[in-house]
């Protein structure tokens, strides 16, 4: 009884990953390709696709897909110049995106897109990237190899000399924040931390940021969100939290989350705690909450300029998708050029004129088979071999 809440937890987190997908092909926020039966060419527009780490097979099939309809693959600053000139945007030209920079782009992309000749943007996050490899002890993603630890610097340095990648800013530790006093959950064995602990907001302690995110069981867990949603920053009660650890603790630590009710005892917990004590969390000030998030794309910025000579990052990309117009418009004082999102719902496609601090991205790679061309895959199959792999994938969490 007292993984209950645990599967259900992970049935919400999968459920709603692909609400976003789902969502985007209902209300039609992806370009008029992905939807067309028999299109000729791609009305100037430049799509652009979200990846993470890859199928060596599936990504080769793509490549070669693109390779025989005469595709070209752009870099941000050529995606930038198209946008805010009146240079002809050249036919069947795309930009293919990869977030994070796992070890999978140089064990497999990178040598992919070299056979091919294409090239790719890939957002990296250079406060968390190691300078040597050390593996973080989680399994990588069933098929996808190497996709479970970032590239080293000696890795990223090797792809940026070779052309192939241009590796831009996804933040410089693509960190999540609490935005409400308001508790959601609390952390549990089987709690989704991803890898890297990307799912876990940051916690801090004695006035620092615990960037590891490595958290101890009963850790309340707040409504969050990114760091550049718009929304503030909550800091919790420090010993509230540590009262709940010990909570925990002390009524057989692991154990404890085997009761079909342990949820609902934190809860109380909680409640008898704040009736006693009250409770010291707060949100930061307006000044701090513009600094902080400057700070975090000027760092990135300079720390990726820093580690790889000549290089000049003017391109930003939202984690998780999450922006916001506070967001973008510190983002043009930290001297960035453009930022990347996910779906718009004001905006389905990447056209000449368009803000390039508002470019869409596809959300996944599977409508690259969608663009016109011999080959094409029907929309039918493709949502039907997504519905399939993501049920697979609910089964094998639920079985963990």
């Amino acid at each position: 009884m007292g993984n209950l809440y645990s599967k259900y937890d992970k049935i919400r987190i999968g459920i709603s990953k692909n609400l976003l997908e789902f969502r985007a092909l209902k209300r039609k926020l992806y370009p008029d390709f992905v939807f067309q039966l028999n299109p000729e060419n791609l009305k100037n527009e430049i799509p652009v696709f979200t990846l993470h780490s890859v199928a060596p097979d599936k990504f080769e099939e793509q490549l070669i897909f693109l390779s025989e309809n005469s595709y070209q693959t752009l870099i941000a600053d050529e995606l930038y110049e198209y946008l805010t000139s009146s240079k002809p945007i050249p036919e069947r030209s795309i930009v293919l995106t990869f977030d994070d920079g796992w070890k999978n782009l140089h064990s497999v992309v990178y040598p992919l897109l070299k056979k091919y000749k294409f090239r790719a943007v890939c957002f990296i996050i250079p406060g968390l990237i190691p300078d040597k490899r050390e593996d973080n002890g989680r399994e990588s993603a069933g098929h996808i190899p190497d996709s479970n630890i970032l590239c080293t610097w000696d890795e990223i340095i090797e792809l940026h000399e070779s052309k192939v990648i241009d590796f831009q800013s996804h933040s410089m530790t693509h960190h999540r924040i609490s935005v409400s006093s308001s508790i959601d959950s609390f952390f549990y064995p089987s709690f989704d931390s991803y890898a890297m602990n990307l799912n876990v907001p940051l916690y801090r302690t004695n006035d620092k940021d615990n960037f590891s995110r490595i958290v101890e069981l009963g850790t309340p867990v707040y409504k969050n969100s990114s760091r550049f949603s718009g929304k503030k920053r909550y800091f919790d009660d420090e010993n509230l939290r540590n009262e709940c650890i010990k909570y925990v603790h002390s009524n057989s630590g692991k154990e404890f989350f085997n009761q079909h009710n342990w949820r609902k005892k934190l809860f109380t917990f909680v409640e008898d705690y704040r009736k006693k004590f009250g409770d010291s969390g707060y949100f930061e000030n307006e000044e701090q909450f513009k600094q902080n998030i400057f700070t975090e794309l000027k760092e990135s910025k300079f720390a990726i300029e820093k580690k790889l000579n000549g290089k000049t990052v003017n391109h930003f990309c939202y984690p998780w998708w999450i922006g916001s117009e506070v967001a973008s418009k510190i983002s043009k004082e930290a001297g960035y050029l453009t930022n990347f999102w996910g779906t718009l719902s004001d905006r389905r496609a990447n056209k000449q004129g368009d803000s390039p601090y508002r470019i869409t991205r596809l959300l996944s790679d599977d409508f690259i088979f969608r663009l016109p061309g011999k080959g094409r895959k029907s929309l039918v199959k493709i949502i039907q071999g997504k519905f399939s792999l993501n049920q697979k994938r609910m089964k094998e969490k639920l079985l963990k």
